[in-house]
């Protein structure tokens, strides 16, 4: 028997745009890598989104990474400024 997980996500830049949010939680099943839920949310973020980075509670992670309860998901797409 699976027990879900909330996890909450920030997106950032064009990212908010795609989601028409800045954070959203998420109640996926236990044992979910990041990579998963990348694939999860790139309908909405687009398929330019598997090569975004990712971050797990303030760490750059990759896809492997399994997510846990709690767990903040930041979401960052490239960015350019001057």
């Amino acid at each position: 028997m699976s027990q879900d997980i909330t996890v909450t996500t920030l997106f950032f830049s064009f990212a908010a745009d795609r989601m028409n949010c800045r954070n959203k939680n998420y109640v996926i099943p236990q044992g979910t890598t990041l990579g998963e839920m990348v694939h999860l949310l790139q309908p909405q973020l687009g398929p330019d989104s598997t090569h975004w980075l990712y971050s797990v509670n303030e760490e750059w992670a990759s896809g492997e990474r399994p997510l846990e309860d709690g767990d903040e998901i930041a979401v960052i797409p490239p960015v350019s400024g001057g």
